[in-house]
């Protein structure tokens, strides 16, 4: 008996390591699949820019086309479907969200997202595919009852957000801070042997790097904070950002169920018209809108370390420079219109790095205003992707967490922290509901009783 339960104990282990390669490895997929889409997005705007006229709105139509027809079960960022399969607990639902066929559609779906250049980010469908490897893994061996209802799919999920960026601890701290919703402790085991195998995965093909690029290498940022001036900028930032990205949030939940119903009974105009308002928005913003918005981001934020960029190639310093030179003074409106337009579509795609995108764009907008506190322009940026990125998501822990280890400035912990902090109340008193949690339960009501009408 004792060596039937070993045999088992083993088959679940192997099952889970073999989940947690797979994560990895669906990460490292759109880790690809957003670096060619980013490659293919700047050489067709260096030779013909008038095509995302034709490109965007022509994608669109397809991706929700096969979204509705072949792969149903496959809208939205994947981690309030995530979040949704959870609280309903085993059964259909789980299934359904978790099955080959929706794995397979959430992947294709990005990647024609990615490279129909629409603003939308990789980590969601991450953590969904990652949940989902987790599941099956359920599927081929016995676990125990608390990591067969929550701790695999958890897992799968921490995995997904970690391996997105290379940032292991915000993943671990996504997974009970929204995923989870509640820390549990018989659950961290296997979400931190997951969450480090998954990025071991994707470290053997594109390394160990800081996403952002290490900001503090040579020098300590949070010198400047010995005086009032910048913890001022911290607390005034941190209600602008949250504030900013409450009403992101609260206008996404109150347009998205109208913007639904108009797909299903005029599915052609509105996929054009959505379509040809993100191709304008590159247009007038020279093609800035166009993409994740990360290469963006990056620019701005290590525009601020010298000593990082003497590390780089000086063709890839060139185009940073490049890259930080072409976005206008309202960038940040431009890139939070972009994604708020695909983001109502319902395709699958994240909202992480449109957002980090829109801080950043923010900080380099506004710094002007806030020459009176002494703090550096990079310092101001860093504050305002935390600020913003809370107020979106209302995931306080995991939005300074994450861009700290994006960053490498351990030692910018304090601001950073008190800056989510702050937005994170200021957010939720213009948006109650949390952005993720709202869409869950809205695809608890209505997703599910639509998706089952249009078949699986």
């Amino acid at each position: 008996m004792e060596g039937n339960k070993s045999r088992i104990d083993w088959r679940a282990f192997l099952a889970s390591l073999l989940g947690a390669v797979m994560a990895g490895a669906g990460a490292l997929f759109f880790i690809f699949a957003d670096r060619g889409a980013t490659t293919f997005s700047a050489w067709l705007w260096s030779i013909a820019p008038w095509a995302v006229f034709l490109l965007m709105p022509l994608g669109l139509l397809l991706i929700l086309w096969l979204r509705d027809h072949v792969f149903p079960w496959t809208d939205g960022t994947g981690i309030p479907q995530t979040i949704a399969a959870l609280e309903k607990g085993p059964g259909e639902l789980r299934d359904r969200l978790f099955s080959p066929r929706v794995a397979a559609g959430k992947a294709i779906l990005t990647a024609l997202g990615l490279f129909s250049l629409f603003s939308i980010g990789r980590e969601g469908p991450s953590v969904q595919l990652g949940a989902f490897f987790m599941h099956w893994a359920g599927r081929w061996a016995r676990f125990p009852v608390h990591l067969a209802e929550r701790g695999l799919i958890m897992a799968g999920g921490a995995a997904g957000i970690a391996a997105a960026f290379n940032t292991p601890i915000a993943g671990l701290v996504f997974a009970f801070e929204e995923i989870g919703r509640r820390f549990d402790k018989q659950n961290l085991g296997i979400i931190m042997r997951t969450v480090m195998v998954a990025c071991l995965v994707c470290l053997v093909f594109v390394g160990n790097y800081y996403s952002f690029g290490q900001v503090d290498l040579g020098r300590s940022l949070p010198l400047e904070f010995l005086s009032l001036g910048p913890w001022m900028a911290v607390l005034v930032i941190g209600v602008l950002g949250g504030l900013l990205g409450g009403l992101f949030a609260k206008v996404l939940l109150l347009l998205a169920p109208r913007v639904t119903r108009l797909i299903r009974t005029q599915f052609v105009p509105v996929a054009l018209v959505i379509g040809l308002a993100c191709a304008a928005l590159a247009w007038f913003s020279n093609g800035a809108t166009l993409g994740t918005g990360h290469n963006a981001a990056r620019a701005l934020v290590v525009q601020g370390s010298p000593d990082y960029l003497a590390t780089l190639p000086a063709e890839e310093v060139a185009a940073l420079e490049a890259t930080r030179e072409n976005l206008g003074p309202w960038y940040a409106l431009q890139r939070a219109a972009a994604s708020m337009l695909v983001l109502l579509t319902g395709i699958p795609g994240g909202l992480f790095d449109p957002s980090f995108s829109v801080g950043a764009g923010l900080g380099q907008a506004t710094a002007g205003w806030f020459n009176w506190s002494g703090a550096s322009l990079q310092s101001l940026i860093l504050l305002w992707i935390v600020a913003y990125f809370t107020g979106v998501a209302q995931s306080p822990m995991t939005s300074f967490i994450i861009v700290i280890e994006m960053t490498g400035a351990i030692a910018f912990t304090l601001p950073l922290g008190l800056a989510s902090i702050v937005a994170y109340e200021v957010s939720r008193r213009v948006c109650p509901v949390p952005l993720y949690e709202a869409l869950a339960q809205n695809f608890l009501r209505s997703g599910p009783t639509d998706l089952a009408r249009r078949g699986s």
